[in-house]
């Protein structure tokens, strides 16, 4: 146990000793003026009332609870006293401690009730006194007293609250005032003065049986509450868990293409250029940041496939035979294999499975044509193709950006996409050389800016049922 654990147990000791003090001196002046048997029994009601009201306390964030526990409390300081409102309050509090796994924080919270409890009734029978406040009829002078020491009740139940998180978690009073309570206590009032004189009101009109009908609506609007904001905790929790798997699914995607880099030095520079190419097209081209963000993942792994080409094929620096061709056109098939096993990446699959085909249908691996490709595979197209032609390779020297563009407009409308070959143009015209032949940026830049944007997809995993569905082929529709 810590300094601080040591020091908040002894506050918490010290504030139930206080507590049962109190409620001996409540008991002898209950003792000298008996309350008849029905006080008795509306003590009991609204005991059972404060249970219920803490059954369905709401977390509405870290460590603060919304609850209606007060206004059964506050109802017995205002029509049945001191100790039968210290009682209401003992039992809530004890009946709320099991959250608690500290058995002085349980020892405290029900303290602070039991004290708060003690100077808000002290405080409302000296107004009755005073005033002459009959208790049987709604009158100007019982809600303003009413009013009064509900104020009073919650200023001295936070005030014991930011005391024991002072000792406790080394918030000071100030921060503790400073931070969000005033919101809290402003909404704490609003339930405890607004709804608790309403609910006095129908007390002092009615009596107890109305008051326990009327909770019933009240109990089931808080339960609907509770319910949604379990499903929103429930669906952060969701989203935490999806935006790791994600992160983890690129992650391992992307440390086959630095292994298939240790076998080919040219991949992860040439994956890292066609994505910041393909990110940049499409939002020349107008499409949403999400579609955007899909097709740089897609060009950032678009040579996946290739972890399983052997090195000499990869490495020759002679033109590659039939059989060697062979395996170069299974790339994007395996590539996007690898991809459509990994949850939400199965448009992804698709872009890449695709990236290779041609608008003459002299492409592979399925030998499409036109409208056939994908969209955002004829986009990958244009940018895999320049890049490459702009790249060093064992077996021919890289263009310069102006060579390879006249080249790529010569390949529009017939093997590339004009419309793609034409955007990529219009944003190298802008550019300077580094942009131009791909060196502005690498790939463990592309795979934190892939993996940072994940959450931005909007399409996390939401069905995972979804992961082994077959997608229809483009060439079938």
């Amino acid at each position: 146990m810590n300094r601080r654990e040591r020091k908040f147990g002894i506050l918490a000791t010290v504030a139930g000793f206080c507590a049962v003090i109190l409620c001996a001196y409540a008991s002898t002046l209950l003792r000298a003026n008996p309350s008849p048997s029905s006080r008795v029994l509306d003590a009991v009601i609204l005991a059972f009332i404060a249970i219920i009201a803490e059954e369905m306390a709401v977390e509405v964030r870290e460590r603060v609870t919304m609850t209606a526990g007060n206004l059964p409390i506050l109802l017995a300081i205002m029509f049945l006293g001191q100790l039968p409102a210290m009682a209401v309050a003992v039992v809530g509090g004890l009946w709320g401690s099991w959250r608690e796994d500290s058995r002085a924080v349980a020892t405290y919270n029900c303290a602070n009730l039991v004290i708060s409890a003690f100077v808000a009734g002290g405080a409302f029978s000296l107004l009755q006194r005073h005033f002459s406040i009959p208790l049987d009829a709604v009158t100007p002078a019982l809600l303003i007293s009413g009013g009064l020491v509900g104020i009073l009740y919650e200023g001295t139940n936070q005030l014991l609250t930011s005391l024991g998180a002072w000792v406790k978690y080394g918030i000071s009073p100030a921060d503790y005032w400073r931070g969000g309570m005033p919101s809290q206590l402003l909404q704490s009032l609003a339930v405890v003065v607004g709804l608790g004189l309403a609910v006095a009101a129908l007390y002092a009109t009615a009596g107890i049986t109305a008051v326990a009908l009327l909770f019933i609506p009240l109990f089931a609007s808080q339960y609907m509450l509770k319910l949604l904001v379990r499903e929103r905790a429930h669906v952060e929790k969701q989203r935490e868990l999806t935006d790791k798997y994600l992160e983890m699914n690129l992650g391992l995607a992307v440390a086959m293409v630095v292994l298939l880099d240790s076998k080919d030095e040219y991949t992860a520079d040439h994956s890292a250029a066609v994505a910041m190419y393909c990110r940049d097209m499409a939002l020349a081209a107008g499409m949403d940041e999400s579609e955007a963000e899909e097709i740089h993942l897609a060009g950032l792994l678009h040579d996946l496939g290739k972890v399983g080409t052997p090195d000499a094929i990869l490495r020759k620096d002679s033109t590659l035979d039939e059989d060697e061709w062979a395996y170069i056109r299974q790339h994007p098939e395996k590539g996007a294999e690898v991809l459509s096993h990994l949850a939400a990446y199965q448009n992804v699959a698709d872009i890449v499975r695709y990236h290779h085909e041609r608008l003459d249908g002299s492409g592979y691996p399925h030998g499409l044509t036109a409208e056939a490709i994908p969209e955002a595979s004829k986009m990958l197209a244009v940018a895999d193709t320049y890049h490459a032609m702009t790249s060093d390779r064992p077996y021919r020297r890289a263009l310069s950006s102006f060579e390879a563009l006249k080249e790529i407009r010569e390949m529009a409308g017939t093997a590339l996409d004009a419309r793609w070959v034409e955007i990529l143009a219009g944003i190298l015209r802008d550019k300077d050389l580094a942009y131009r032949d791909g060196s502005a940026t690498d790939f463990m830049d592309e795979y934190e800016r892939g993996r940072l944007n994940l959450r931005l997809r909007g399409e996390a995993l939401a069905d995972i049922s979804g992961v082994g569905r077959a997608h229809e082929d483009p060439a079938a529709g």
